[in-house]
């Protein structure tokens, strides 16, 4: 799958993501809109059911003592309680029979205070039983404890729930047992009696209404309040002390929960459908009663469902648009970012086949442009690392070459001025045998040579300059520094001898002339860089200092040794190496006279004898007493340094040197 479909994907994916996310958290702020205005129409519809129930218990209340009012119950009132007005109770003796005459009037009264529908009792004013329409034949034999007697005998009309549980436990028949509703509640009324005084009750009404009769058959008229759609129409329940409830839906769970602040609603699921619900204390006549619970409920999913549609319908239109809008952005997008990185895929490939001159555009400074900076940044580094490759081809050190590729600058084109250690090495007898020699073999001899002497520069960190002929210049303490660089150039020169010692009997043996090695080496300030044109350049050194190096390697055939040191290198060198000091010598060019030294072994080597005798010949040489240097230096014919310096005593005693002279030997040749 190519980069710019994945982005398109990816674009898509996320543009999908955002409309879902869009749909859910406005749908999720729908529902929360529409359940704090549902919350709110509940707390309105609870208010005008208690002013429902209120005037419901009023005219309960009403009847009741319209009831107390008519004359034949005024009659009953008296014939009931005629036998101790003042007691309001009569005789013990003779109770049951004023009860019997009372209920003699209500039996034969044709009126309405005794007729109607809704269950009534009369008690009374010592709270015993007189009549009860459910059973006219039924007496109290003694007063009865209920709490709504004795309020109402108190001068308090007073209400109640009464459940169908409550209603068969009562010690009388207020409604037949066959006429007992389950699932509904009685709201019944207590209202005191009065006689002509009416300072103190003769009796207590009781009357009762089924809740769903009043109460929620008159709360349907509270549909006005809220939507007129009959499944979100409010719904009612009414629960009594005993947790008894009557409502419209089938409770399948308890309502009661936390208490809410104003203006707030609980979830309940009922059947599997979302309702909200408020409650509250269903109020009696007086402020300070509660009769029990009353619950209003709404039905959630009803009401939210089709706001949820027609949102929904509403939004297809715009999510296709912005669908396409989104496919259409992304394709671009995709392809404005998959292009520079196609771009980077083609250089990349360029690259990979050698071409290290390409270089991408960089638009911008995003994560995009960084990585094409990058690129060229990298591509650019291969350039000076295959330039540096170039430059130091040649270099014997592996480390030397690493050292650079890890710090390119300092390789860098220029000079700079650096403390070198300079050596030259030239094959002795070279000439001779290359006319013996075809140039196959003489290339094949060199090679032998070169292969084993560059192995000498490696192991001792040597930067080989140049191959000049059959010669070979090279240097130390660049482009790398190393502290002990004149102890390494001296090192090598004893290594090289070594070298040409091996070859030797080996050249000898196919007839060949004897090699052999002069070296110089000579340590003071150069330049040291990358010197030539744009097209062709060389990594080298430059200066006095390598001059005199040259000269070194040249004036080692006068003194007829293998090498010949500068002091400042032997003093660098810090005794790594046994030297002998051999003259005070003036090269061609340079006025400044150079004392130098025949390198003879390591530090820890033996000195052969000769050394001491060539060093007390020096001594007296430079005294001017030439005829006893002399005889020191001829003591040792098999040291040619000895035997040059006895040849030019006998020189100065022909010709005595004028009297300014210093010892000074000046090399007018190379």
């Amino acid at each position: 799958m190519t980069l710019t479909r994945k982005l398109v994907l990816a674009f898509m994916a996320l543009a999908g993501a955002s409309l879902i996310a869009a749909l859910v958290l406005t749908t999720f702020a729908v529902e929360a809109a529409a359940k704090q205005k549902i919350a709110s129409d509940l707390e309105r519809t609870l208010d005008a059911f208690q002013r429902l129930a209120r005037a419901s218990q009023e005219r309960t209340r009403d009847v009741a003592e319209a009831r107390t009012m008519d004359h034949s119950f005024r009659e009953m009132s008296l014939s009931v309680n005629s036998q101790d007005a003042q007691a309001g109770l009569g005789e013990e003796t003779s109770e049951a029979d004023g009860i019997r005459e009372a209920r003699a009037v209500i039996i034969s009264a044709d009126t309405d205070a005794f007729g109607g529908e809704p269950p009534w009792a009369f008690f009374n004013a010592r709270g015993r039983l007189v009549h009860t329409r459910a059973d006219p034949e039924q007496l109290g034999d003694m007063p009865l404890e209920l709490p709504l007697l004795k309020a109402a005998l108190e001068n308090r009309p007073t209400s109640a729930l009464w459940s169908p549980a409550q209603l068969r436990a009562l010690p009388f028949t207020f409604i037949p047992p066959k006429e007992v509703r389950e699932g509904d509640l009685l709201l019944v009324h207590a209202q005191p009696a009065y006689g002509s005084s009416r300072k103190k009750p003769v009796g207590v009404v009781l009357s009762g209404q089924w809740v769903k009769d009043v109460l929620l058959q008159d709360s349907m008229a509270l549909e006005a309040l809220g939507p007129q759609i009959a499944d979100t129409q409010p719904r009612f329940a009414v629960r009594a002390e005993d947790g008894a409830m009557a409502s419209h839906l089938l409770l399948e769970t308890q309502l009661d929960g936390p208490d809410l602040e104003a203006g707030q609603a609980r979830d309940v699921y009922l059947g599997g459908t979302h309702y909200l619900v408020r409650e509250e204390s269903l109020k009696g006549l007086t402020d300070d009663s509660s009769l029990g619970r009353v619950f209003v409920l709404r039905n959630f999913d009803a009401e939210i469902t089709p706001i949820l549609q027609r949102f929904r319908s509403w939004m297809m239109l715009p999510a296709a648009g912005i669908t396409l809008f989104a496919l259409a952005a992304a394709f671009f997008l995709a392809r404005g970012l998959a292009s520079p990185l196609v771009e980077l895929e083609g250089a990349a490939r360029r690259v990979r086949l050698g071409d290290l001159t390409v270089e991408v555009p960089v638009r911008g400074t995003d994560e995009v442009g960084r990585v094409a900076q990058s690129f060229n940044e990298m591509v650019s580094g291969l350039r000076q690392r295959d330039q540096i490759k170039g430059l130091f081809k040649r270099y014997l050190a592996p480390q030397v070459v690493d050292e650079l590729l890890k710090h390119p600058e300092k390789a860098a084109p220029g000079g700079e001025r650096k403390l070198l250690t300079v050596l030259f090495s030239d094959l002795v007898g070279f000439t001779s045998m290359s006319e013996q020699l075809s140039p196959e073999e003489l290339v094949a001899l060199l090679n032998t040579y070169f292969e084993q002497a560059t192995g000498v520069l490696t192991l001792h960190g040597a930067t080989l300059d140049k191959f000049i002929g059959d010669a070979i210049m090279c240097f130390w303490n660049a482009p790398l520094p190393l502290e002990d660089h004149a102890a390494r150039a001296c090192l090598t020169a004893l290594d090289l001898l070594a070298v040409v010692d091996r070859l030797s009997p080996v050249f000898e043996a196919r007839g060949l002339p004897r090699l052999d090695c002069r070296i110089g080496i000579n340590t003071g300030h150069a330049v040291a860089g990358n010197l030539g044109s744009s097209v062709a350049q060389d990594y080298t050194v430059i200066g006095d200092t390598v001059n005199l190096a040259s000269r070194l390697e040249g004036a080692a055939k006068v003194y007829g040794t293998r090498t010949l040191v500068s002091e400042d290198t032997l003093l660098d060198a810090r005794g790594v190496v046994l030297a002998r000091e051999l003259d005070l010598l003036r090269v061609k060019g340079k006025q400044q006279p150079v004392r130098v030294f025949e390198l003879v072994g390591p530090a820890d080597s033996v000195p052969p004898p000769h050394l001491a005798r060539f060093a007390e010949g020096l001594a007296l040489y430079r005294s001017q007493r030439f005829t006893e240097a002399r005889a020191a230096f001829l003591a040792s014919p098999e040291d040619p340094p000895s035997q040059r310096f006895a040849a030019r005593c006998d020189a100065l005693l022909v010709t005595p040197p004028p009297e300014n002279w210093d010892g000074v030997f000046t090399l007018d040749s190379k």
